[in-house]
C-alpha cells in the first residue's frame, strides 16, 4: 500500500502534462510487440543535474548512458537501487514501455538495441537460488535497459531525505 511509501520521501512534483510529449509516448508503445506492457520504474541516472529538465521535456537522445549492459536508459522498481545514481535527494519516477524484455546476464557496454524479437532487456540474475525459492535480494537488483529515449516518460520527480 501507499502508507510505507510515505516514509521515505517528502513530496512529489508530477511532471507537466504534455500531449505532444505523451503522444510520442504512446506511438513508440504501440509500436512494441507487447504495447501492453509499461511499467512504473524508477530511472538509474541523473546525476549530472538533468532530473529537472527531464521532467519537463522528458528523455532525449543524449540522455542515453554506457552502462554494463549496453547504452540506453536505465531503470529499476527499486527506490534504493535508483538512488546510487541519481542526484542526492531526487528521484524521478517514469512510465516505461517495456514490452517484451529479454533476460541478459552478460555485460555488453557497446550493446545499443534490444536482442531480436525483444523491445528491452532485463538486466542480472532471474532466476531462483539453489533451493528453488525466488530470490527477493536479486530482484532488486535488476535493472530494466530501453534503448530509445521514446521508450520511457516521466511522471513525477521524488524529493527524499536520506
Amino acid at each position: 500500500g501507499k502508507s510505507h511509501v510515505k516514509q521515505w520521501y517528502q513530496r512529489r512534483v508530477r511532471a507537466e502534462k504534455s500531449a505532444a510529449l505523451r503522444n510520442v509516448y504512446t506511438a513508440r508503445c504501440n509500436a512494441l510487440r507487447d504495447p501492453t506492457l509499461t511499467t512504473k520504474l524508477y530511472y538509474c541516472g541523473g546525476k549530472g543535474g538533468t532530473l529537472h529538465r527531464v521532467l519537463k521535456e522528458g528523455f532525449q537522445a543524449h540522455d542515453m548512458v554506457v552502462g554494463d549492459y549496453g547504452v540506453g536508459l536505465y531503470f529499476t522498481q527499486n527506490p534504493v537501487r535508483a538512488m546510487q545514481y541519481s542526484e542526492p535527494g531526487l528521484l524521478l519516477q517514469c512510465e516505461v514501455g517495456i514490452g517484451m524484455a529479454e533476460s541478459v546476464l552478460k555485460m555488453d557496454q557497446t550493446r545499443n538495441r534490444p536482442p531480436v524479437g525483444y523491445d528491452s532487456i532485463l538486466t542480472g540474475e532471474r532466476d531462483v537460488d539453489h533451493i528453488g525459492i525466488y530470490s527477493h535480494q536479486r530482484h532488486n537488483e535488476l535493472q530494466y535497459l530501453v534503448f530509445d529515449s521514446k521508450q520511457a516518460i516521466p511522471l513525477y520527480l521524488i524529493y527524499f531525505t536520506v
